[in-house]
């Protein structure tokens, strides 16, 4: 076994994206603290409201757990390739397709054309000539130039195209791109060169995409807490109560401990212990939030009731509706917050296991290109797993209106895993008795089916996610999340609190 930090330049390898990231919530923290300067100029009362939310169950945190990110960004940047991420970066926001013509006179034997272009942002190239014209790359392209000198023979109205893809040749080399002309002909040859560029890391979309999602995380929560102020104050002494449980430190603890452990298990699965790391980790976060969310909905809701603390808070000028909202409004919040700390941890112990499962077999060191791609196949499914979470605290909520921890924790767990079951009990109640068929659809009207949110498998082998999906996935779970929340509503309405 080779000592765990040996050779630690190879562990750079895995820095750049957990950097990205990093940056990403470094750049959230900087437009919150502006947008709360301008706020102060604007609106002194909206600035000292959102001042105050710093000491509620959400916000605080998040706001913490910004700053961590932040210092992990701060502290890696002298190790990380800065240039190629800022080149990429404005490459992705500058124009990418250009056009150019050359005239090449007659008996022009190697004319040099040089061309502003990086050959590692080279996305397509196309050449046209008027009269026929031989082209000169810096390198052969296979399938169109000649192996030996790289000629490319253009002949009138007949454009020669090339596009890059998987494993293609690329046409030049070095940090500029150049061609050689060679004009055989009695009268000059007007060639025009078009070129298509792309940004040579597109991962480094991972910063501008983290600041999208953290600063609308920052975003929502503010709308949320200044347009519904008591579902809000029911919301964050949900919160607070969360974190304040025992079962939430634990969860955070052992998640992450577990996470970074899995690095360094051999999982023995010839050269996959990538996959499984995902796999495992997706399925450890979705388990601890599922923990943490049933255990605070039965602690924050049965237990108030139980204790009539739940008749104190309705006494205040808040109805019923609000006080239920106001409970899964904290349970959604919690959710978030397990999903942000740990899918992140999830998402660098992903780039780290991508170098140590190279060098462990003796592998060439993989680029951090690959690791931020390995990384960004997680996302998906971190998603999926929080509405999944999200859907299962409604139903906690609903049960946790008549029933104490245990039944809740029974019912909650049995429910998750039958949810995942249902395609299956639906399938083999096919041709049996009518009763069977009957429980079968039943059961398949009842429960959610949870396989919507599953696609480990996807994760697991690299498959894209279609955006589509994702707003599916998200319909149903706000809409059996509704419906689960109205049969709270049902279940509280007439309750005997005192």
């Amino acid at each position: 076994m080779i000592p765990l930090f040996a050779d630690a330049n190879r562990w750079m390898i895995a820095l750049p994206p957990i950097w990205l990231l990093g940056a990403g919530a470094a750049a959230t923290l900087l437009a919150s603290l502006v947008a709360y300067q301008l706020l102060r100029g604007v609106s002194p009362r909206l600035a000292s409201e959102a001042r105050a939310s710093l000491g509620d169950g959400f916000l605080g945190p998040f706001a913490w757990l910004l700053l961590t990110y932040s210092a992990v960004a701060l502290a890696f940047t002298p190790l990380v390739p800065l240039d190629q991420i800022y080149r990429s970066l404005a490459r992705m926001t500058a124009a990418n397709n250009f056009q150019r013509s050359i005239t090449v006179q007659p008996g022009t034997t190697a004319e040099e054309i040089p061309l502003d272009v990086r050959p590692q942002e080279l996305a397509a190239l196309q050449l046209e000539s008027d009269v026929p014209l031989i082209i000169r790359t810096q390198q052969p392209v296979e399938g169109f130039a000649l192996v030996k000198d790289a000629e490319i023979p253009l002949s009138p109205g007949k454009p020669w195209s090339w596009t890059r893809t998987e494993g293609a040749t690329n046409p030049f080399l070095g940090q500029r791109a150049k061609l050689e002309a060679r004009n055989e002909g009695a009268t000059p040859a007007r060639l025009s060169i078009g070129w298509q560029l792309t940004a040579e890391n597109p991962q480094s979309g991972v910063l501008p995409w983290t600041f999208a999602v953290l600063s609308s995380l920052v975003a929502c929560y503010s709308l949320f807490r200044l347009g519904a102020q008591r579902i809000s104050a029911i919301a964050s002494a949900t919160t607070k109560d969360a974190i304040g449980q025992p079962v939430f430190a634990v969860a955070i603890i052992a998640g992450i401990a577990l996470l970074f452990t899995f690095i360094v298990i051999p999982y023995n699965t010839f050269g996959e212990d990538v996959k499984m790391l995902k796999d495992s980790g997706l399925t450890l976060i979705k388990v601890l939030a599922l923990l943490v969310v049933v255990w605070t909905a039965s602690v924050t809701v049965a237990d108030e009731i139980e204790g009539r603390t739940a008749l104190t808070v309705l006494s205040k000028p808040l109805s019923r509706w609000q006080f239920v909202l106001g409970k899964f409004a904290g349970l959604a919040l919690v959710a978030t917050l397990v999903f942000v700390i740990l899918g992140g941890v999830l998402l660098a112990t992903t780039s780290l296991k991508v170098v140590y499962d190279a060098r462990e077999a003796a592998k060439t060191d993989p680029l951090w290109r690959e690791c931020a791609d390995e990384m960004i196949t997680v996302v998906p499914g971190l998603v999926l797993s929080l509405l999944e979470t999200i859907l299962m605290a409604a139903i906690s909520l609903a049960v946790s209106t008549r029933l104490g921890m245990v039944p809740n924790l029974v019912i909650c767990f049995t429910v998750y895993a039958l949810g995942h079951l249902v395609p299956l009990i639906v399938q083999s109640s096919v041709g049996k008795f009518a009763i069977v068929r009957f429980v079968g659809k039943l059961l398949a009207t009842l429960l959610p089916v949870l396989d919507h949110f599953t696609i480990e498998a996807a994760v697991v082998g690299g498959t894209p996610v279609p955006w589509v999906y994702l707003g599916w996935a998200a319909i149903y779970a706000a809409l059996y999340s509704t419906v689960a929340i109205l049969v709270a509503l049902v279940l509280f309405q007439d309750r005997d609190l005192a």
